[in-house]
């Protein structure tokens, strides 16, 4: 078990910097952060870091990461609850590595991501940011549930990016100059401290997504993708509104933005009795339909075992969402439910739920709306 030393950081002996360094927050990710880890670890290219910032976990987490035995591994333990956005400066302080890669506790990355990445950077100076174009939603037993597409090309990226995020957060590999060039996440936009960082740093440089599965995203039902979509909607939009203003060379009035995230936070923040009860079956209402969107999605490309598990999902997160409940048993019934699919893809359009747009020729899945995934 490796030892805490002095500021947090695990005790290494000293070694060359290396090429890249992983950043890793973790937060009660007990359930998860071995695999999360252990996916890291497996990468066929091998001269990285990994930095792991343990941000006051309840759970197990901490004693799970001190069980690596493993020197690429460093820890960075916090005495108070700090956020994603600090644990990942803190990071990013820390960091030796010429090249960033982001990684969540709660995903898992195939074997060759970081060898994929890094070489598309080397081959493209002008590249700053590399994400993945294809993902899989996968759920607590690794089940896809659904596989998501994003624009590859910068210029789609930085156009489609001032109206919808365009990458999978915890795919992206970035060069560490851009980091020091426009600072850290920002915290006052959490949870979409990412979006605003990401836009910061495409003013700078080109973006690509890489059109291979590297990183598989967790639907978690208890993660803050499942927050209000509501306050995340407008803190990306205020993101948005500052990097507008930025391109075309007017002052940004930050300070202005975050007063109003501020506001927004506290006025939608935690509410008890029955407003609070209203607000958690909003959330969830939204959740339960973000799993019934990817149900439709499977359900109208015939997959509807998968499309089943989608809709399961759904009315565990919110037993009230009648749809899901009535679709589970359409989905018993091949025959019904072929005559079925015009409907549910009717039904998708109108729950804005789904953004379905003509996939590349090679593939047969539509495209996620991203706004509704962060």
């Amino acid at each position: 078990m490796r030892k805490l030393g002095p500021g947090g950081f695990s005790i290494l002996g000293a070694k060359a910097a290396p090429r890249v360094t992983v950043v890793m927050p973790v937060c009660n990710a007990a359930r998860f952060v071995r695999e999360a880890v252990a996916s890291v670890l497996a990468q066929t290219y091998c001269d990285f870091e990994l930095i792991v910032v343990d941000d006051l976990s309840s759970d197990e987490s901490l004693s799970i990461l001190q069980c690596f035995d493993d020197a690429r591994i460093r820890i960075i333990g916090h005495e108070t609850n700090k956020g994603a956005a600090v644990s990942r400066n803190e990071a990013l302080a820390a960091a030796r590595g010429e090249l960033v890669a982001i990684m969540d506790a709660d995903d898992v990355c195939v074997p060759t991501r970081l060898e994929r990445q890094m070489a598309f950077l080397d081959a493209n100076p002008r590249v700053g940011l590399v994400g993945c174009g294809i993902y899989d939603n996968i759920d607590a037993e690794n089940v896809v549930l659904h596989t998501s597409y994003l624009p590859e090309c910068n210029e789609a990226i930085q156009r489609d990016l001032m109206e919808r995020w365009c990458f999978l957060h915890s795919s992206i590999m970035f060069r560490r100059s851009l980091y020091e060039t426009v600072g850290g996440y920002a915290s006052a936009f959490e949870p979409a401290e990412d979006y605003d960082f990401v836009l910061r740093i495409l003013e700078h440089c080109e973006a690509h997504n890489l059109y291979e599965r590297l990183v598989s995203y967790r639907l978690n039902p208890k993660g803050l993708s499942v927050r209000s979509r509501q306050y995340i909607n407008q803190v990306n939009s205020a993101a948005i509104r500052l990097a507008k203003r930025r391109r075309a060379g007017q002052p940004e009035d930050r300070e202005a933005e975050i007063s109003r995230i501020s506001e927004l936070k506290r006025t939608g923040g935690t509410r008890s009795g029955l407003v609070g009860v209203m607000h958690t079956l909003r959330d969830s209402f939204g959740a339960a339909n973000r799993y019934y969107g990817f149900g439709c999605l499977e359900f109208c490309a015939g997959r509807l075992k998968t499309a089943r598990r989608c809709f399961i999902f759904s009315v565990r997160t919110n037993s009230l969402f009648v749809k899901s409940w009535i679709v589970i048993g359409l989905t018993l019934m091949p025959s019904v439910a072929n005559r079925l699919k015009v409907f549910f893809r009717s039904s998708m359009l109108q729950q804005n739920a789904v953004k379905l747009v003509t996939p590349p020729v090679t593939e047969t899945h539509p495209v996620v709306n991203q706004t509704l995934i962060s």
